[in-house]
C-alpha cells in the first residue's frame, strides 16, 4: 500500500482534474475510522458505525485533531499515510493502527476485541482451524488469507463467543470483524472516504 499510494494519488490528482473523480486526499492525510458507535465527530467530519461496526474511513490531516465518540472526548495524534479505528473505552478513546491491505491476492481480515473477554481467538467456526490468536480486550489482530467462503467464529478458549456462517472472503478486499459483549459482526472495510 506504502508503495502504491503515491502512484494512486498522482493517478487520482489527475482523473480529478478530469472530473471523473473526487480530488486525491491530501498528501499528509491520514485515514481514520470509528468502530460500534451510533454518533462520533473525527475532526470537524460526523461519522457513524453501527452497533458492532466499523465506519468508512474520513480523511484527517495528520497530527493532532480533536475526536469525540458517543459521550467520549480526547486530543488524539496520526500520521500521514496510516489508517486507524478509534474506539471508546469507558472514559477515554482508543487509537488503534490498522494494517495495510497491500496484498491483492489475499484478503485481510482485522479482529477487534471489544468485549471484556480476554485473549479471544479467531478460528473457523468449527473450531480446526486458528486464524488470529490471543486478541486481547481494546486490541485488535490481523491476518492476511486466501479468499474462500467459511464459517468463522470468535472463542474464548472452547467457548463460541460469536458465529458469522457462510462469510465469503474476496482476495483484494479487507474485513473487519468486531467482537463485543453482545456477538461479533463483520464489516467489508472499505478504502472509501468521506
Amino acid at each position: 500500500m506504502k508503495k502504491l499510494l503515491p502512484f494512486l494519488l498522482l493517478s487520482g490528482t489527475a482523473l480529478a482534474q478530469d472530473g471523473l473523480y473526487e480530488p486525491a486526499p491530501p498528501a499528509n492525510s491520514a485515514f481514520v475510522r470509528v468502530l460500534n458507535t451510533p454518533s462520533a465527530t473525527l475532526g470537524d467530519k460526523s461519522v457513524i458505525a453501527d452497533k458492532g461496526a466499523a465506519s468508512v474511513y474520513v480523511v484527517i490531516p495528520q497530527g493532532d485533531f480533536t475526536a469525540k465518540v458517543g459521550g467520549v472526548n480526547g486530543k488524539l495524534k496520526v500520521e500521514a499515510g496510516k489508517f486507524y479505528s478509534v474506539v471508546a473505552d469507558g472514559a477515554k478513546l482508543n487509537l488503534l493502527t490498522d494494517p495495510f491491505a497491500d496484498n491483492r491476492a489475499k484478503a485481510l481480515l482485522v479482529i477487534y476485541n471489544l468485549s471484556k473477554t480476554a485473549n479471544v481467538d479467531l478460528k473457523t467456526a468449527d473450531g480446526k482451524t486458528a486464524v488470529v490468536s490471543g486478541v486481547k480486550p481494546g486490541e485488535s489482530g490481523s491476518r492476511a488469507v486466501n479468499g474462500i467462503t467459511v464459517d468463522l467464529a470468535a472463542f474464548s478458549g472452547s467457548k463460541p463467543l460469536g458465529t458469522l456462517k457462510g462469510v465469503k472472503l474476496e482476495r483484494g478486499s479487507a474485513y473487519a470483524l468486531v467482537l463485543t459483549d453482545s456477538g461479533l459482526t463483520l464489516t467489508t472495510s472499505s478504502t472509501k472516504t468521506k
